[in-house]
C-alpha cells in the first residue's frame, strides 16, 4: 500500500478513509499513528511495516472488497511502549489525534497530526545518553580548487542542548560523527562527504531536504527569536554554524507543531581550547565509553552518579577533558573537600537520588508532552533544593586552596533555592502521590487546591452517603416505609413507592415512570443532585485540566532558573558520585604542570585494577626520553600498559584521581592511538589501509604536548614494508613532533635506533622462561616493564599455550632455527636516514625458510627430534612439587569437583618458594 491511494480509489473511499489518507499524504515518510477511540490504528503499508517490527496482528479492513486495507493498532493507554520501539529501529512517527470528543460530535470527528517523532526528535528517552539530531553543512565561499570544509551541528531535543563544530576537513567531519551516537541525520540535497557515509551506524536515520527548506536569513532570525538575541556573533561565529543550528531548531519546532521551542539552550563549541582533542577511533582503541559487545568501558567503571543529567555531564567531562591547569586543581580540591566530609556527602547522595531529570521535564513541559508525574517529579526535585545546600554550607571551603568549583555551585544552589522553592513546595502540596500519567483523567490535585474542586471531589466521594440521608429523611416525612431511592443508566436518580402506598405520595413529587406494583417519582432536589453527581465528573476533570495548564504556564514562567539548577545539581552529581575513587586503595590524585615530563609510579590500568595486576612505573622526559619504545612477547602486557597510561592521563585531566602510587606529567593537549587493526569493508579499505590512514593523520596533527600511543605500527603489510614505515615513522616523532610517545613493537631492529636516536630508549615486558625437557621451555609472563630492549617475541611458546598442535609447534622450531642461520634482516637499516633504506638492501631469500621434509608433513609419524632451544632461554630447570603433582594426576578418573580441588591445591603450591 503506498502513502497515498488512485484518484478513484480515493472517490470510493469512507470519509473516515478520506480524512486517513489526507493527513497521511502530510507526513508520506513517517508510520501515522490514527487515534479511533481507544486504539491508534494504522493503515496500508504502514500496517505491514508496524505490525513485523512490533509483532502485532496484522488484520484488514473492508474485508468484502476485492482488495482490502491492511491495518493494525495498538491500545492508547499503551502507546508509548510501541512508539519508543519504533523509534528505536529508525522510524519516524506522526500523531493523528482526534480533536473532537467523539461522544458530543455528530459525523465525522475532526483530526489533526498534532506532532512529528524521530529518532532525533524524541522526549521519552529513558537511558543517559542524548539523540542527537544532526546535520552537516557543506561551507561555501571557498577559493576555487580548495576543498570545502565541513559544518556539524547537532541538537538534543529532549535536553534542549546543542553544539556545532566548524572549519573540518571530511575527515574530521566523519570522526565527530563516530564520537557522538547521532540519531538522526538530515542532509541537504544529499550533500555528505564519503567518509562521512561510511561511518554513519546502521541505526541511524538519514532524511533528505531540499537546500531551500530554510534560507540563511531564515535560520538567523528564527535563532534570534529562539534565544532572544539581537546578534548571534557571540555564540556562533559563522554564518555556517547559525545556517546549521537554525536547520535543526526550525525542523525540531515544526516537527511538534510549535512557533519555537523554549528549552533550547545556548549553543557550545564541540572543540575549544581548553579541551583536550582525541585523534580518530582514540575513544574506541581506548574503551571509553559503551559499545554494542559491552565491553569493560570507562564511563561505566567510574560512573556513580544517582541523576540522569549527572551521567551525561559525566560522559562529556570524559569526552571532552580539560587543558586548563586552573579548571583541574578546582575540581582536585572540590573532590578532596567533598571527600573528606563523609557525612554531608553521604546524605547529598540520598537527596540527588530523589531529583528527576529536570532538563527532560522542561522539553515535555515545552512541547506539550508533560504530564502529572512529570510535574510532581519536578516538585519532589525543587525540593531537595534547601536540603542540598544545607549540606554543601557544611563543608569545609575555607583553606586556602579555595575549592572555586564548590563556591561557585553554592551559589547557583543558593539561588535556585530561593527562586524555585515556593514552585516546588507548590507542586508537591497539591499534587497527589498517585497522580495519573493522563492530565485528562483527573485525579491530578488533592482536597484544598481548589474550592471548586473540592466540592465536586466531595459529590463524588460522598454522593452515596447523601442518598442514604435522602431516603432516610423522606421516609419518615412522608411514613412511606417501603420508599427507596434507586439509579439507573436509563431514567437516572428517582424515589420508588409501591402501589399499595401512592395514597401517601406528597403533592410537590413528580411522576417519572410507571411500573407493575409501583411508581417512579422525583423532586427538585433529587433532580438537582441527579444534574450536579452526573457531570462533576466530568466538571472535576475539565477544572484539574485548567488548573494543571496553569501550573505548567507557571512551570514556563521559570524556565530558565529551573534550566540553571538542572545544570548546578548534574555537576554536584557528577562531583559526589567521583569522590568514590577516593575510597579505592591506591588511588590519589595526580600533580599537573606546564612540562612536557610524564611520570607514573606503580600505576595500573583501572578497567583491571582487580586483585593481583602487577603496577608499573613509567617515566618519559623531554630531554632525552620522549619516546619509549617497548619490545616483549605476545600477552606480554605491552598494550595493556600504553592503553593504562592514556586512561591514567584522561582521569587525571578531569580532575580525577588515578589508580597509582603518584603521578605527574605536563597537561596534554591531544591523545593519539594506533592501537589494534580495524577493518573498514564498508569503506572498501584493508585494514593495513585503516592502520595508514590513522596514522597518517596523527604524524600530521600531533604536537609537543600529544600524548601517542602506537601498538605494532606496519604489521598489516610485508615484514620489510612495515618494518620500513615503522622506521621511518619513529624517526618522525622523535626528529619533527617530540609528542610522549609509547611505541610497541615485535620488529627487534629497531631497538638500535635508540643508539641514534636521543630522545628514544628502550624498554620490554619481561618474562620468565626456564628450561623444559620435554617441551622446549616454560614461559611465564611477569607483566613488568624493565629498561633495556628484548630479542626475543616467544611467538612460538605463545602459539603452544593458544593449543596449536604439537606437529605444528616442532616445524616452527625448525623453521626458527633456519631463519636465525641466515644473514640478519636489518643489517642495511643500521642508518636513521632516508638513505639507509636505499641501494643494496637485506635479501628477502634470506626470510625464505627450506622446504619441509616430506616426514614432516604426516601428523601420524614420529615426532621430529627436538631443536636445540634458543640461546637466550635459560638452560636449566628447576623441578616444582606443583609439576610433579600434575604429572602423576590421573585427569581421565576425576570429576569435575575433583578436577577444581586438584587445581586449587596447584595453585596454592605454584606461590609457595
Amino acid at each position: 500500500m503506498t502513502a497515498t491511494l488512485d484518484p478513484q480509489s480515493l472517490a470510493d473511499a469512507t470519509p473516515l478513509m478520506k480524512q486517513y489518507w489526507e493527513l497521511k499524504a502530510s507526513v508520506p515518510d513517517a508510520l501515522l499513528f490514527f487515534r479511533m477511540g481507544d486504539f491508534y490504528e494504522l493503515f496500508g503499508a504502514d500496517a505491514v511495516e508496524a505490525s513485523r517490527l512490533l509483532e502485532i496482528t496484522l488484520t484488514s479492513r473492508d474485508r468484502t472488497k476485492a482488495n482490502p486495507t491492511p491495518m493494525a493498532g495498538v491500545p492508547h493507554h499503551s502507546a508509548h511502549g510501541y512508539i519508543q520501539r519504533l523509534l528505536k529501529a529508525g522510524k519516524k512517527i506522526a500523531i493523528g489525534e482526534q480533536m473532537e470528543d467523539p461522544a458530543a460530535t455528530k459525523g465525522l470527528v475532526k483530526r489533526e497530526i498534532i506532532r512529528v517523532l524521530s529518532p532525533g526528535v524524541q522526549f521519552d528517552l529513558e537511558s543517559h545518553e542524548a539523540a542527537w539530531l544532526g546535520v552537516a553543512l557543506r561551507e561555501v565561499g571557498q577559493p576555487q580548487g580548495t576543498p570545502s570544509p565541513w559544518t556539524l551541528a547537532c541538537l538534543d531535543v529532549s535536553t534542549g542542548h546543542s553544539f556545532f563544530s566548524t572549519g573540518m576537513s571530511a575527515a574530521a567531519l566523519a570522526e565527530d560523527l563516530v564520537r557522538h551516537p547521532i540519531r538522526q541525520l538530515l542532509r541537504i540535497d544529499g550533500d555528505l562527504p564519503e567518509e562521512a557515509r561510511a561511518v554513519l551506524r546502521s541505526d541511524t536515520l538519514v532524511e533528505d531536504l531540499s537546500a531551500n527548506t530554510l534560507s540563511f536569513s531564515g535560520a538567523e532570525q528564527f535563532l534570534r527569536a529562539q534565544f532572544r538575541l539581537a546578534t548571534l556573533e557571540a555564540f556562533l561565529p559563522s554564518t555556517t554554524a547559525i545556517h546549521a543550528l537554525g536547520l535543526l531548531a526550525h525542523y525540531a519546532a515544526r516537527t511538534q507543531r510549535l512557533d519555537r521551542l523554549e528549552h533550547l539552550q545556548l549553543p557550545r563549541p564541540l572543540h575549544h581550547q581548553q579541551s583536550l582533542v582525541y585523534g580518530p577511533q582514540t575513544a574506541e582503541h581506548l574503551d571509553l565509553f559503551p559499545t554494542p559487545d559491552h565491553r569493560p568501558n570507562l564511563l561505566h567503571e567510574i560512573q556513580a552518579s544517582k541523576t540522569s543529567a549527572g551521567a551525561r555531564l559525566l560522559r562529556r567531562w570524559i569526552a571532552e577533558p580539560l587543558t586548563s591547569l586552573t579548571e583541574i586543581k578546582n575540581r582536585q580540591c572540590a573532590l578532596e573537600v567533598l571527600g573528606e566530609a563523609s557525612g554531608p556527602r553521604q546524605r547529598m547522595q540520598r537527596l540527588l537520588s530523589e531529583v528527576y531529570d529536570l532538563e527532560r521535564i522542561l522539553g515535555r513541559v515545552h512541547t506539550g508532552l508533560a504530564n502529572p508525574r512529570d510535574t510532581r517529579a519536578l516538585g519532589l526535585s525543587l525540593c531537595q533544593l534547601p536540603l542540598l545546600l544545607e549540606n554543601l554550607n557544611a563543608l569545609d571551603t575555607t583553606r586556602a586552596s579555595s575549592p572555586s568549583t564548590l563556591l561557585r555551585l553554592q551559589k547557583s544552589i543558593e539561588h535556585a533555592a530561593q527562586v524555585l522553592q515556593a514552585l516546588g513546595q507548590r507542586i508537591v502540596s497539591s499534587q497527589r502521590d498517585d497522580a495519573p500519567m493522563l492530565a485528562r483523567e483527573g485525579g491530578i490535585f488533592k482536597l484544598g487546591t481548589h474550592p471548586d474542586l473540592d466540592r465536586l471531589l466531595g459529590l463524588a466521594e460522598n454522593g452515596s452517603q447523601w442518598l442514604i440521608t435522602l431516603e432516610t429523611r423522606e421516609r419518615e416525612v412522608t411514613g412511606i416505609p417501603s420508599l427507596k431511592v434507586k439509579y439507573n443508566r436509563v431514567f437516572g436518580y428517582f424515589i420508588e413507592i409501591t402501589q399499595a402506598h401512592l395514597k401517601n405520595v406528597p403533592s410537590h413529587y413528580q411522576r417519572k415512570q410507571t411500573t407493575v406494583g409501583a411508581e417512579r417519582f422525583f423532586t427538585e432536589e433529587l433532580k438537582t443532585f441527579e444534574d450536579e453527581i452526573v457531570s462533576a465528573s466530568a466538571k472535576q476533570k475539565a477544572l484539574e485540566q485548567t488548573l494543571f495548564d496553569e501550573l505548567l504556564a507557571s512551570i514556563r514562567a521559570q524556565t530558565q532558573d529551573i534550566c540553571q539548577a538542572a545544570q548546578a545539581l548534574a555537576e554536584l552529581d557528577v562531583l559526589v558520585g567521583l569522590t568514590h575513587l577516593l575510597d579505592r586503595p591506591g588511588w590519589v590524585f595526580p600533580i599537573l604542570d606546564d612540562s612536557l615530563a610524564l611520570e607514573i609510579q606503580k600505576g595500573r590500568h583501572p578497567l583491571v585494577d582487580r586483585g593481583e595486576f602487577v603496577p608499573n612505573d613509567l617515566t618519559l622526559k623531554p630531554e632525552d626520553r620522549r619516546t619509549l619504545l617497548i619490545t616483549g612477547p605476545n600477552m606480554g602486557g605491552k598494550s595493556t600498559l600504553m592503553r593504562q597510561v592514556a586512561l591514567i592521563v584522561i582521569l587525571g585531566q578531569i580532575g580525577a584521581p588515578v589508580p597509582a602510587a603518584s603521578a605527574q606529567w605536563g597537561v596534554v593537549g591531544s591523545i593519539y592511538t594506533r592501537i589494534g587493526a580495524h577493518d573498514a569493508i564498508a569503506k572498501g579499505q584493508s585494514t593495513f589501509m585503516v592502520e595508514m590512514t590513522e596514522l597518517a593523520h596523527l604524524l600530521h596533527h600531533a604536537n609537543d604536548r600529544s600524548l601517542v600511543i602506537l601498538d605494532e605500527i606496519g604489521r598489516g603489510t610485508s615484514t620489510y614494508d612495515g618494518m620500513s614505515v615503522a622506521w621511518a615513522t619513529l624517526e618522525w616523532i622523535c626528529n619533527r613532533v617530540g609528542s610522549r610517545t609509547l611505541f610497541a613493537t615485535h620488529y627487534h631492529e629497531l631497538t638500535r635506533l635508540a643508539e641514534k636516536l636521543p630522545a628514544l630508549k628502550n624498554a620490554h615486558m619481561a618474562v620468565d622462561s626456564r628450561r623444559d625437557l620435554e617441551s622446549h621451555s616454560e614461559l611465564r609472563f611477569l607483566y613488568l616493564l624493565q629498561e633495556g630492549p628484548t630479542n626475543e617475541s616467544f611467538g612460538i611458546h605463545v602459539a603452544k599455550l593458544a593449543g596449536l598442535p604439537q606437529p605444528v609447534i616442532s616445524r616452527a622450531w625448525e623453521v626458527l632455527e633456519s631463519l636465525e642461520n641466515e644473514k640478519p634482516a636489518a643489517d642495511s637499516l643500521r642508518g636513521t636516514g632516508p638513505s639507509a633504506t636505499s641501494g643494496t638492501g637485506p635479501s628477502k631469500k634470506a626470510l625464505v625458510p627450506q622446504p619441509a621434509s616430506d616426514s614432516q608433513l604426516s601428523f601420524f609419524a614420529p615426532s621430529p627430534p627436538r631443536v636445540e632451544v634458543r640461546t637466550e632461554i635459560r638452560k636449566e630447570f628447576l623441578p616444582h612439587p606443583a609439576l610433579d603433582a600434575l604429572r602423576a594426576a590421573r585427569l581421565e578418573e576425576m570429576t569435575p569437583l575433583q578436577a577444581l580441588n586438584l587445581l586449587a591445591e596447584l595453585q596454592r603450591q605454584s606461590k609457595s618458594p
